[in-house]
């Protein structure tokens, strides 16, 4: 558990990020610009991150949270719905997955979505026993008609993608 001070430092340093990226790219961006918009010191910064990186990393981890959290709080366990909120999520956040993407931080997407769909399975299919290989192999799927739909401005109709992984996602061993 975080201490509430830890966890206004972050808030601080998530929101300068994010404030500064919007007339700045992110890789022009120094710790030092950060934290002085944050209003905290460099040491702050360190007492809860290794680097610049790990601000969107820990930040994304928290929304994934917040999902799973949602999910359960409204005890919607079928697939198709759940994908349905993952989906609208970055729809209604379309600045976020185009930051992860320019960030160069696909790979810890990825893996986060991954970690995010086997605790979604579990949660849906509380028997089925997938093998890891299988959950990535998915999440690699979804993960990539996510970055398709962000990259062609969510034309397609959420439902029409939801129906094709529906059709080609395998929840059986």
């Amino acid at each position: 558990m975080m201490n509430k001070k830890s966890l206004k430092t972050q808030h601080q340093i998530e929101n300068a990020l994010f404030s500064l990226l919007k007339n700045h790219p992110y890789d022009s961006l120094s710790i030092s610009q950060i934290t002085k918009h944050a209003g905290v010191s460099r040491m702050a910064f360190y007492r809860n991150y290794e680097q610049k990186d790990q601000i969107l990393i820990t930040f994304l981890r928290g929304q994934y949270q917040n999902f799973i959290d949602d999910l359960s709080m409204h005890k919607l366990t079928d697939f198709k719905d759940q994908l349905a909120v993952y989906f609208k999520f970055f729809k209604d956040h379309p600045d976020l997955m185009k930051l992860f993407l320019n960030a160069g931080l696909e790979g810890e997407l990825l893996n986060q979505q991954t970690k995010f769909l086997k605790e979604l399975i579990n949660y849906s299919h509380p028997n089925l026993k997938l093998p890891s290989y299988a959950i990535s192999y998915q999440s690699g799927g979804i993960y990539m008609l996510l970055v398709w739909w962000v990259g062609h401005d969510y034309q397609k109709p959420v439902n029409e993608l939801l129906s094709y992984i529906e059709s080609h996602i395998v929840l059986n061993n």
